[in-house]
């Protein structure tokens, strides 16, 4: 029984070859703000859009609550759509993912100055956490 045992045990190990491991390593780096539109100072339309390039792709749940637009202190309602998704039989390592936002309202005041922060709290599709905290100010043309 034990000789059995031995030649399937030396059997299976045969079959298996190095290279590349079965299961890819799990993803543990933070996702980062690669650009914002508009950049730091710049300014956006009234009826404009804001948009957030991400380093990879976000877990959807935390987009809403982890990105803000503040006038002054008051945060101003927000709409934000997401690219859609991705085919989870694909396996595509960091893919860029872009975030729209608008005011709800349909528009932002004109003349004003606000700030786009993206808190902490976003992480991306396997839990990562935004690194740090990153503020954007920016106007809106007159």
């Amino acid at each position: 029984m034990r000789r059995l045992l031995l030649m399937g045990l030396l059997g299976t190990a045969a079959c298996l070859e190095p290279g590349e491991p079965f299961l890819a390593a799990r993803d543990t780096d933070p996702p980062e703000v690669v650009s914002t539109e508009p950049g730091p100072g710049g300014t956006v339309l009234v009826g404009g859009t804001l948009q957030i390039l991400f380093s990879e792709a976000m877990d959807v749940r935390t987009l809403r609550p982890g990105i803000a637009v503040f006038e002054s202190r008051a945060e101003v309602p927000l709409t934000v759509t997401v690219p859609p998704g991705v085919d989870d039989d694909i396996e595509r390592g960091d893919v860029p993912y872009t975030v729209t936002l608008s005011a709800e309202s349909g528009a932002f005041a004109p003349g004003t100055a606000y700030t786009l922060v993206m808190r902490t709290s976003l992480t991306d599709s396997e839990g990562n956490a935004l690194r740090q905290e990153v503020r954007v100010p920016f106007r809106t043309a007159p």
